[in-house]
């Protein structure tokens, strides 16, 4: 299964004093089980950062944190060598400079988040001023991937900052550029209205531009608290019901992946993080097949979701 959301690199980060806790997680999730997919480096406020995740300010670098992680990961063989995976930034707050892109490329970054809910000096998030789009400089930016061929993650931006990525790539397209949109971990509004689901436009808009959407199997993204205590809904038929409606509303799964986004290793509210999940992320490869072929979904569909879109429309791309 490729996830195409895990923070992977900050929990290496987070425990680069503890290495030990870190293969042992991994041996975990990846046999038999995650194959590849993007791994982030997570940025929030400095005060988010300290404590949520028990990263000083003085730390938050982008690119030495990138040169650390690589650094542990190749010298301490953290990740086996079959895993089929790109590096991610998510909340690009720290860039200094628009040129650093070509530093953090050559350190294997090949997607990013340019928000995270917060707005940044490229544009708006998900939680941020919902009139806020992209500014000068976030044009600037979105120009520069599409240039670099690298993939930019719409999860995360509020509406405003999504449509003007998506026009401005589609302007570059038109141009004869080949830019790489998508969803890395947001479900249909629809059927649960939160702030970081998308509406039948914005999949459109997305499939247009040939990107893919992780459906997340993150609880409060699936089904709200009131449904899910009057219907008695299991959360993973939930899970499953996101996949259905893109698959309907677009006309079959080749614009449909997957995603954790895990968030066990958090520092502070463990307990809560430990329950947040729809899957367990270790064998969630498993159930979700299982699930898929259960509702009805074809081998070769269930192959798409869960590997081929994500190779084809990214991985291939880049």
């Amino acid at each position: 299964m490729f996830d195409l959301h895990y923070d992977l690199l900050t929990y290496i980060y987070m425990n680069k004093d503890n290495l030990k806790e870190v293969k042992k997680h991994f041996r975990k999730i990846f046999k038999d089980n995650i194959t590849g997919g993007i791994f982030n480096l997570f940025y929030m406020s400095p005060k988010e950062m300290r404590e949520e995740l028990g990263i000083k300010k003085e730390e938050i670098d982008i690119i030495n944190n990138l040169k650390k992680v690589n650094k542990l990961i190749y010298e301490n063989s953290l990740i086996p060598k079959n895993i089929k995976y790109i590096y991610g930034v998510e909340g690009l707050d720290y860039l200094e400079k628009i040129k650093d892109l070509d530093k953090i490329y050559g350190l294997g970054v090949r997607s990013v988040n340019i928000v995270w809910n917060n707005d940044n000096k490229f544009g708006g998030g998900a939680k941020g001023d919902e009139k806020r789009g992209l500014t000068g400089l976030g044009r600037e930016l979105v120009k520069k991937l599409v240039d670099k061929k690298i993939a930019i993650d719409l999860s995360h931006t509020n509406k405003k900052t999504f449509y003007d990525i998506i026009e401005l790539c589609s302007k570059l397209k038109d141009s004869g550029k080949t830019p790489i949109v998508f969803a890395s971990h947001s479900n249909v509004n629809k059927i649960c209205n939160h702030p970081r689901n998308l509406n039948d436009n914005q999949i459109i808009k997305i499939k247009k531009l040939d990107g893919v959407i992780g459906i997340v199997g993150v609880k409060p993204f699936c089904v709200k608290e009131e449904r899910f205590k009057k219907e008695n809904i299991k959360y993973q038929n939930a899970y499953i019901e996101h996949i259905k409606y893109i698959r309907d509303l677009l006309g079959g799964v080749d614009n449909i992946a997957v995603s954790t986004d895990d968030m066990t290793y958090y520092k502070t509210n463990k307990r809560y993080y430990k329950h947040f999940n729809v899957f367990k992320q270790e064998r969630m490869k498993k159930d979700l097949e299982n699930l898929l072929l259960f509702n009805g979904f074809t081998k070769e569909d269930t192959e798409k979701i869960l590997y081929t879109n994500f190779n084809n429309k990214i991985l291939q791309r880049l």
